[in-house]
């Protein structure tokens, strides 16, 4: 697990992010979207990833500057990180971790659900997340020794969410905690593949799920 800075004014994904529900603070939209809306406890599969938050993310982030600023960062700021060409998360994927909530159902480990066990993950808080209203991750494949993984807005985690089982706990804050991750997968290690992602039943080749750069 690595964590790096980058510059909030260069790639400014808060703002754009709060656009899309026309909020000052993204660590209150559950407070000061005008159609916010509280849920039982998110513990289903069938449910985490199709809240209303997440549907006014992916209906409206493009008609902001988002994508910009997102294919930017990655051939800017990511593909840096590695040696070779890669392939990235075409549409990275949008959490919002509700007071009193989770933000997955459940704890695993995404080589589980049509993953690459090859894939990097990366964590982008889009407000401070930390302890209770965070990703909480094993440090070792099958150690269950789980540690929040605590980042502030201008933070970037690199880690291994394919092979280490994760999860969400039940967030006791009064703050929701917005990000969104993504994931990488080194060129030289995609195959042509028949899977789907269990979200969206994207399916799981370049064009579709992944983009080159």
């Amino acid at each position: 697990m690595k964590v790096f800075t980058y510059d909030v004014n260069q790639y400014d994904f808060v703002q754009e992010v709060s656009k899309v529900y026309e909020v000052t603070d993204l660590s209150e939209i559950h407070n000061q979207w005008v159609d916010a809306k509280k849920y039982h406890l998110l513990d289903k599969m069938e449910e985490d990833q199709s809240t209303v938050y997440h549907k006014q993310f992916y209906s409206q982030i493009s008609k902001t500057n988002f994508y910009y600023v997102f294919n930017k960062f990655i051939l800017e700021f990511i593909k840096p990180l590695f040696d070779e060409d890669i392939l990235y998360q075409k549409i990275p994927t949008f959490r919002v971790h509700q007071p009193d909530n989770f933000a997955v159902a459940e704890f695993h480990r995404d080589r589980d659900y049509s993953h690459s066990e090859h894939e990097i993950n990366f964590f982008l808080p889009l407000t401070n997340s930390k302890n209770s209203a965070t990703i909480w991750v094993e440090s070792e494949y099958g150690k269950a020794d789980y540690l929040p993984m605590n980042a502030d807005v201008g933070e970037i985690i690199m880690w291994d969410g394919a092979n280490l089982n994760h999860g969400s706990r039940h967030n006791v804050t009064n703050k929701s905690r917005v990000s969104v991750d993504f994931r990488v997968l080194p060129k030289s290690k995609y195959k042509d593949n028949d899977k789907v992602s269990s979200s969206n039943k994207t399916k799981m080749i370049v064009g579709d799920y992944w983009k080159c750069m």
